[in-house]
């Protein structure tokens, strides 16, 4: 990161701004006006995880890059062996094109912001998560990361995060929960699409895998995905060097791969926060998403 950060859409934390919803301060608009042109050339074995942040991203980056080979060599970090395609610190978009097939990219951004040669030519991962969980995980996420969020948001308790950031359509980084997932939902009828929820990964992970590895149409044999399930184990990639973003993470007191629980919400929220995600939901399930808050 060179110079100030950068306080674009509102000064709670650092952040830029893209169709005019803030996004983090790694994703200026230049690398997004980037995307659209020759600097980024989509393929046809591309394949990128996306999910609204904090719904198993990188559990799934991981993952998914282990099923296809790990064409770039082991994952030394996360960051650059399966860029976030639309972050300008990580790598740079010559360092991409050099990367050898099948990529694997993440990304938290809308379909609508996707290059429009990639939504045709990619295979797509989407992966929800039920919101309450998700914005429990994001105020830690928030805290953990306080080299790049800032004191305010290290220093505030849940309730200030709630009110302040995640409920503000104009705060809150990427916008809303249910506008993210609708919006991806729309797209269900492309085959290219596939339809994930954390909640089912946690409750059968190999499961899931096998629907990942016919989506993507991939020949594996039964030690690539026993060695998918050990790579994907939580508390390996929590003590993982290359996977548990200790690059950014020193000093804090969490780790960025927390607890990857399934309800460790319910000693967080007040009824009265539950009871808000009820009108989101019912969005999202009746847009065609399947929410779930337990297993």
């Amino acid at each position: 990161m060179n110079g100030p950060p950068p306080f674009r859409k509102h000064d709670i934390f650092p952040n830029q701004v893209y169709n005019n919803i803030a996004v983090p301060p790694n994703c200026p608009p230049e690398r997004y006006a980037a995307l659209h042109t020759e600097a980024f050339t989509p393929r046809p074995d591309d394949i990128v995880v996306s999910t609204f942040a904090k719904s198993g991203t990188t559990w799934l980056q991981n993952m998914v890059y282990n099923l296809v080979g790990c064409p770039n060599g082991p994952i030394v970090r996360i960051t650059e062996t399966v860029p976030w395609l639309q972050d300008s610190w990580s790598v740079k978009l010559e360092d991409i094109e050099k990367m050898k097939g099948p990529r694997v990219f993440k990304t938290h951004d809308y379909w609508s912001w996707m290059p429009e040669k990639l939504r045709d030519t990619a295979r797509f991962i989407y992966c929800s998560r039920n919101p309450k969980d998700q914005a429990v995980s994001y105020f830690h996420h928030m805290k953990t990361l306080e080299k790049i969020y800032g004191k305010i948001c290290a220093e505030m308790t849940f309730n200030e995060y709630f009110d302040q950031i995640y409920t503000k359509k104009d705060v809150a980084e990427f916008g809303m929960w249910e506008d993210h997932n609708i919006e991806w939902l729309e797209q269900s009828a492309r085959k290219n699409i596939l339809f994930v929820t954390y909640e089912d990964l946690r409750e059968d992970t190999e499961r899931e895998l096998r629907k990942m590895v016919e989506f993507l149409g991939l020949s594996v044999d039964e030690e690539i995905i026993a060695e998918t399930l050990k790579q994907g184990g939580f508390e390996h990639m929590q003590k993982s060097n290359n996977l548990n973003y200790s690059w950014v993470t020193e000093g804090s007191k969490t780790g960025f791969v927390r607890k990857g629980q399934v309800g460790g919400r319910a000693e967080y929220l007040s009824e009265e926060q539950s009871a808000y995600f009820d009108g989101p939901i019912k969005r999202v399930i009746e847009a065609g998403g399947n929410v779930r808050c337990n297993l």
